[in-house]
C-alpha cells in the first residue's frame, strides 16, 4: 500500500481536518512562547508538520523545562502510566485488575531504586531533572483537560510530577533491557533435565547445554573480530561467519538441584508469568530484545562521510516509546551551545538517540549478565518475616520497607474514587524484604527458612540520565567516551560517528565481577545462568570494590572500560551489531572459557542473538568488496532487508533433502520426494530469494528494490530472483515450525520433557546446530540422544531427510486445515498462501479499543485485514534486519502476528556532512491525543520502509 494513498486517506477524515493546522495535512508549523515561573527567560516550541517540536530556551534548565510541557501536551498519560507500572501504584489509575502485578512491582523496587539515585546525584543532575518536573507540571496547570484516558477511567485530576518520576521512567526502561529472569526458568528446566537425563543415562549437561539450549550461535559473525580484553583495538577485517558445529559443552558439572531450589523457583515464576514488566524477563535475552546499528566509514562511502545507523527494536505499541525533539539552548555556562535532535523518552529530558551539531550516537541492547538470583537461608520472626538471611554462618539484618497499596474503584457517576485496599499481607507484600548484601535487592519468595533473593546492578544508584545529559553536549570522541563513564546500568552497545570522521563501538554499563569465576571456576560447578547459592561457601557472591573505575556508582567490583569490547576506527571500514555475541566470547559453547587479562575467568553474558548481524555484515562486506561507494540510500536498503538469514543458513539442507529423497530406495523416503504437495512447494522454495513481501494489495511492503541490490552470489540462495517470494516465505516458516516440532518436540517429549521444551530461539538453534554437526554426530546431540529416530529408515542420513521432508509435508497438511482456514480457505494450492495473511499486528494501547490502530471506533483509516484476520499485514519476519517477531512453533492462523512484540522503534540514518544529513521515521506518531493528526501520521512511513528528514544543528 503506497504512502501517498495513506495519507491522502488519512486527511480525507473530518475529525483530522479540524487538527490539520498541527501537521500531517498541513505544511504549516505552530509556535508557542512559554513564560511561567521557574524559566529565566521565555522559551520557544515550534512544532512542524509531523508535530515534532523545536525548543529554544535560554538555558539548559529551561530547556528542560519546556520538554517537559511539550512531553506532557503530547503523551502525558503514557508518562503517568509508564511511572506507576514501574512504581508499583498502577491500581490507582487503572483499578483492581492491576493490583497484583502492583505488589511485584514494588516488591522488585526499581521506584526504591530511583530514590537512592536521587539521593546521591550531584546538584546540576538534580537541577535538570526538576526543571523538567516543573515543566511537566506548569502543563497539568494550565491545561483545560486532561487526556481522553482519564475520561473513561473516571478521573479528573492526576498526581503532579516529580523527579523521582523521571528516574523511575529510566530505570523501568533499563531494567527491560538487562535484567534476566530466565535465571529462574533455566533452573526449573534444568533441573528436569537432570532427571530425565538420570533416566535416559545420559550426561544432563550435555543434553540440555549441549543440544538444546546451547550457548554458540548459530552463526560465528562477531562485532570485533580478533579483539583482546584490555588492549587497544581498532578492528581486524571483516567478521566471519563460519558455521557453528561445534559439540564441546560446558566443563563444570553443577550439583543436583533441589527440590527446595525448584520450589522456590516455580512459586516465583507462577506469581510474575503475566506481570507486563516481568514476564518478558524470564525469557531468554536472544528471544525477546534486539536492535541494530552499523557504521560506515569515510573511506568506503560516496561523500567520503561516515554514515550511521541504528534501529532499536522496542515494544510494538501505542503510544511509541520514542518521541521525536529538537533541544536548544545557549546557556552561559558552558562555551558552546546546547542543539540536540532526535528521539527522546517521554517522562525524561534530553535526547536518548540522536545527534548534537558534530556527533551522532545510536544504541542497541548489549546482553551483558548484571542480575544473579540467590537462594537464601533466612532467620524469621513469629510471623514468618525474615530477619536476616545467614552468610558464612553468620547473620545479616535484612531491611524491611512497607507498603500501602490504593485502588481507583470505578463507578458510574463517581469520579476520582480511590480506595485504600487492606488486603495485602505482610507476607503477601505488605512487608517488602531488602538484602543489603544484594546491592539492596529484595527477597521475592519465601518458603519457610528458604528464600530466593536478586542481586542487580540496577538496583543501586545510577547515574545514566547524567549520561545522557552529556552526550546531548558531546562534540567529539572524547566528549562521548567520557558521558559514557556515568552510563552506570541497562548495558548498551554505543554506536558512534562524527563529522571529523570517526566511527567507533562501545560496550557500556558496569559488569560485577562474581567471586567465585575470578578465582577461576563456577562455586560448586552453578554457574551464574543458574540460581546461585546466597550462603558464601561457593563464593558466589559479587566482590566489594577493590578497584574503582572513573564514575563508578556500583559498589562492587566491576570490569574495567578497556576490557570491555570496543572498537575505534576498525580497519574493515565498518562495524555492525545487532545484539550479537560482540567478540566470540560463545564461540566455543562455554561462556566461560575465556581468561581475564590479570586472571580470572573474562565473563559477559551466556545468550546473543546473531541472525540479524550476520545478514548485516554480509551486505556492509560484500558492497565494500566490490568497490561501491556506499551512500544514505544502500544503508537504508541494508536497514530495511527483510532476508532472514536463518533461511539461507538452514534452507540448503531442506533442499539437499529433497534431493537425496529423489533417487533414495528407501520407498518411504521417495515417496515423500514424488508427493505432488511436495513438489509443488519445492518449486516455489528451490527458486526463493529470501524476500518476505505480503503479496497482498492491501499489505505494507518496502519497495521491492531492497530484495535486488546486485551482490556476489552466495550472499543470497540463489542469487536469482525466485517467482512468489510471498508463498515461498509461508511455506519456509510452516516447514520450520513442524521442523522443530518433530525434531525437538518430539525427541524431548519422548524423554518425559514435554513440559520442559526449549523457547523457540533455542529450539531453532539446537535444530540448526544437529544439522549442522551432522557429519560428525549422525544426528545424535552431544549427548548421544538420537533426535532423528525413524522406524525402518537404512540410515541416519535417510531418517534425516525423512523428518526434513515430513516436516514439509506436515506445513502443507496445516495450512490446508481449519486452523488457518482464515487466511487460505483450506486451500492445497500453496498459491494462496500468502505471507501477508499470516503476518500482522496491531499496534495497542493500554486501553484498547479506539486507542488501538486498528481499533474499534479508531478515527484512523487503518482497518483489519477482515474479520477473523486482525491486524495490518506487513512484510518481514522474526530476525530478519527488519523485523517483525513472531512466534516460531505455530499452531493457528494468528500465531505469526507480532503486536506487543519487538520491532524497530526508530529508523535513523545519518550522513556525518556539515550539517548531518539524518533521516528517520518513528512507527506512531509524536502525539498519544486520540484524535491528533500526528496520532499515527508516520506509521504510513514507517510501513512502506520511508524516512523524513532530520534536522541537525541549526535548520
Amino acid at each position: 500500500m503506497s504512502t501517498s494513498r495513506v495519507r491522502r486517506a488519512l486527511c480525507a477524515r473530518p475529525i483530522l481536518l479540524a487538527f490539520s493546522t498541527l501537521g500531517f495535512c498541513s505544511t504549516a508549523a505552530l509556535a508557542d512562547t512559554i513564560s511561567a515561573p521557574g524559566m529565566s527567560a521565555p522559551g520557544t516550541l515550534v512544532y512542524d508538520a509531523l508535530g515534532m517540536p523545536t525548543i529554544t530556551a535560554a538555558t539548559d534548565n529551561d530547556a528542560a523545562f519546556l520538554q517537559g510541557y511539550a512531553q506532557a501536551k503530547a503523551r502525558f498519560f503514557e508518562m503517568d502510566f509508564n511511572r506507576r507500572a514501574v512504581s508499583g501504584t498502577l491500581a490507582e489509575l487503572v483499578g483492581q485488575p492491576a493490583l497484583a502485578n502492583d505488589i511485584q512491582s514494588r516488591t522488585l523496587g526499581l521506584r526504591r531504586a530511583a530514590l537512592a539515585t536521587w539521593q546521591a546525584m550531584d546538584d546540576d543532575t538534580r537541577g535538570w531533572l526538576q526543571a523538567y518536573a516543573n515543566g511537566v507540571n506548569y502543563w497539568l496547570k494550565t491545561t483545560p483537560s486532561l487526556p481522553p484516558e482519564y475520561h473513561a477511567l473516571s478521573l479528573s485530576q492526576a498526581e503532579p510530577w516529580l523527579p523521582i518520576d523521571t528516574i523511575s521512567v529510566g530505570k523501568g526502561l533499563a531494567y527491560q533491557l538487562s535484567f534476566d529472569s530466565s535465571k529462574v526458568s533455566n533452573t526449573i528446566n534444568f533441573a528436569a533435565y537432570q532427571k530425565a537425563a538420570a533416566a535416559a543415562k545420559v550426561d544432563p549437561v550435555a543434553l540440555y547445554f549441549g543440544d538444546t539450549h546451547r550457548f554458540a550461535p548459530p552463526d560465528s559473525t562477531v562485532t570485533i573480530p580478533g579483539f583482546t580484553p584490555g588492549a587497544a583495538s581498532v578492528g581486524s577485517g571483516a567478521p566471519a561467519a563460519a558455521l557453528q558445529a561445534t559439540v564441546q559443552t560446558p566443563a563444570s558439572q553443577p550439583q543436583l538441584i533441589s527440590a527446595q531450589t525448584v520450589k522456590l523457583a516455580q512459586s516465583w515464576l507462577d506469581k510474575v508469568a503475566n506481570h507486563p514488566l516481568i514476564a518478558p524477563t524470564l525469557r531468554s535475552r536472544a528471544d525477546r530484545e534486539g536492535s541494530n546499528e552499523f557504521a560506515v566509514s569515510g573511506s568506503v562511502t560516496e561523500s567520503g562521510k561516515p554514515i550511521l545507523a541504528n534501529d532499536p527494536h522496542l515494544t510494538l505499541a501505542l503510544p511509541p516509546i520514542f518521541m521525536e525533539m529538537h533541544i536548544t539552548s545557549n546557556d552561559p555556562a558552558y562555551t558552546q551551545p546546547l542543539n540536540a535532535s532526535g528521539v527522546s523518552v517521554p517522562g525524561a529530558p534530553g535526547i536518548i538517540q540522536g545527534c548534537t551539531t558534530n556527533v551522532c550516537w545510536g544504541t542497541t541492547v548489549n546482553p551483558m549478565d548484571v542480575t544473579d538470583f540467590f537462594q537464601e537461608t533466612l532467620q524469621l520472626n513469629a510471623v514468618g518475616l525474615p530477619t536476616a538471611i545467614v552468610h558464612n554462618g553468620q547473620a545479616e539484618p535484612v531491611i524491611w520497607q512497607f507498603q500501602s497499596y490504593y485502588v481507583n474503584k470505578m463507578q458510574a457517576g463517581v469520579t476520582d474514587n480511590l480506595v485504600r485496599d487492606d488486603s495485602i499481607g505482610p507476607t503477601n507484600g505488605g512487608v517488602t524484604v531488602i538484602v543489603p548484601r544484594r546491592n539492596n535487592g529484595p527477597i521475592v519468595q519465601i518458603d519457610g527458612s528458604s528464600g530466593l533473593s536478586i542481586a542487580y546492578t540496577g538496583f543501586g544508584p545510577t547515574m545514566e540520565l547524567k549520561a545522557f545529559k552529556k552526550i546531548n553536549r558531546a562534540n567529539n570522541l572524547a566528549d562521548f567516551q567520557n558521558a559514557l563513564t556515568y552510563f552506570d546500568f541497562g548495558s548498551q552497545n554505543f554506536a558512534y560517528a562524527d563529522t571529523a570522521g570517526n566511527i567507533a563501538y562501545f560496550t557500556s554499563a558496569e559488569n560485577p565481577i562474581r567471586q567465585d569465576l575470578q578465582e577461576g571456576a563456577p562455586g560448586g560447578g552453578i554457574p551464574p545462568w543458574l540460581i546461585r547459592d546466597g550462603s558464601g561457601k561457593l563464593h558466589h557472591d559479587w566482590l566489594p570494590v577493590q578497584h574503582p573505575q572513573p564514575n563508578q556508582a556500583t559498589p562492587f567490583e566491576i570490569m574495567p572500560a578497556a576490557e570491555m569490547p570496543h572498537v575505534i576506527n576498525p580497519a574493515s571500514g565498518f562495524f555492525a551489531n545487532g545484539n550479537n555475541d560482540p567478540i566470540g566470547i560463545l564461540a566455543g559453547n562455554n561462556p566461560l572459557a575465556m581468561q581475564r587479562p590479570g586472571g580470572g575467568i573474562y565473563y559477559l553474558n551466556y545468550n546473543y542473538s546473531v541472525y540479524r548481524v550476520t545478514r548485516i555484515s554480509k551486505l556492509l562486506s560484500a558492497m565494500i568488496a566490490q568497490g561501491r561507494k556506499i551512500t544514505p540510500d544502500n544503508i537504508k536498503t541494508v536497514q530495511l532487508n527483510r532476508q532472514p538469514a536463518d533461511a539461507e543458513l538452514v534452507l540448503p539442507y531442506l533442499l539437499a533433502a529433497y534431493t537425496n529423497a529423489q533417487g533414495s530406495a528407501w520407498s518411504q523416503l521417495s515417496a515423500l520426494a514424488n508427493d505432488s504437495g511436495v513438489v509443488q512447494a519445492m518449486s516455489y522454495l528451490q527458486g526463493w530469494n529470501l524476500a518476505t513481501p505480503t503479496g497482498l494489495a492491501q499489505g505494507y511492503d518496502s519497495p521491492s528494490s531492497i530484495d535486488t541490490i546486485a551482490l556476489p552470489p552466495g550472499v543470497f540462495l540463489p542469487a536469482t530472483y525466485g517467482k512468489n517470494a510471498d508463498v515461498a516465505a509461508t511455506l519456509y516458516y510452516l516447514w520450520r515450525s513442524n521442523a522443530i516440532k518433530n525434531i525437538e518436540d518430539k525427541t524431548l517429549t519422548g524423554l518425559g520433557l514435554g513440559s520442559y521444551l526449549p523457547a523457540d530461539d533455542d529450539a531453532w538453534t539446537s535444530v540448526k546446530f544437529l544439522l549442522d554437526a551432522f557429519p560428525v554426530l549422525g544426528g545424535k546431540g552431544a549427548s548421544g540422544v538420537n533426535f532423528f529416530a525413524v522406524s525402518g529408515a537404512p540410515d541416519a542420513a535417510s531418517a534425516r531427510d525423512y523428518v526434513l521432508l515430513k516436516s514439509l509435508k506436515d506445513a502443507l497438511t496445516q495450512a490446508s486445515s481449519n486452523a488457518f482456514a482464515a487466511a487460505f480457505n483450506n486451500s492445497t494450492n500453496p498459491a494462496d498462501y500468502h505471507w501477508g495473511l499470516l503476518h500482522r499486528f496491531v499496534l495497542a494501547h493500554p486501553l484498547g479499543g479506539p486507542f488501538n490502530v486498528p481499533g474499534a471506533g479508531s478515527p484512523y483509516p487503518f482497518t483489519d485485514l477482515s474479520a477473523n484476520l486482525p491486524g495490518l499485514a506487513r512484510d518481514s519476519g522474526w530476525e530478519t534486519v527488519n523485523p517483525g517477531g513472531h512466534a516460531l512453533r505455530v499452531s493457528g492462523v494468528n500465531d505469526f502476528m507480532f503486536s506487543g512484540d519487538t520491532a524497530p522503534g526508530r529508523r535513523f540514518v545519518g550522513e556525518m556532512s556539515l550539517p548531518i544529513n539524518a533521516f528517520e521515521v518513528i512507527p506512531g506518531g509524536n502525539s498519544a491525543v486520540l484524535g491528533s493528526p500526528n496520532y499515527v501520521d508516520q506509521l504510513p512511513l514507517w510501513l512502506t520502509g520511508q524516512y523524513h528528514p532530520l534536522t541537525v544543528g541549526n535548520p
